[in-house]
């Protein structure tokens, strides 16, 4: 009887929220696309993050779209990772990805 070494789990890009409509009786709800990205916390497109999420996935690494378009804090940590360790084409966006983070920094604090 021989086992085998279970394999690790393969680490899919996320894609965030897709539209959706669902309908039960007469209830509708609609789940729509996100926020345009002037309008998000993080002012970067969301294809730029699919991008990044998907060379991330290609290293191994989770990073989640959605989450990183509305939590500036999980969005610099995944962007500053994948700048320090990832190779190539990663560090580069992620590079980028962090410029964009720190001028939307600098323009919320102007708000304030």
């Amino acid at each position: 009887m021989s086992t085998r070494a279970p394999r690790p789990p393969r680490l899919l890009p996320s894609t965030g929220p897709t539209p959706l409509l669902v309908q039960h009786a007469s209830a509708v709800l609609v789940i729509g696309h996100l926020l345009p990205h002037t309008e998000r916390p993080l002012q970067a497109d969301v294809k730029t993050l699919e991008r990044f999420s998907a060379l991330m996935a290609q290293q191994g690494w989770p990073a989640h779209v959605s989450a990183m378009a509305f939590d500036r804090i999980y969005a610099h940590e995944r962007f500053a990772f994948a700048a320090r360790h990832g190779d190539g084409d990663l560090a580069m966006l992620a590079g980028e990805l962090l410029n964009c983070h720190r001028r939307g920094a600098r323009r919320g604090s102007a708000r304030g």
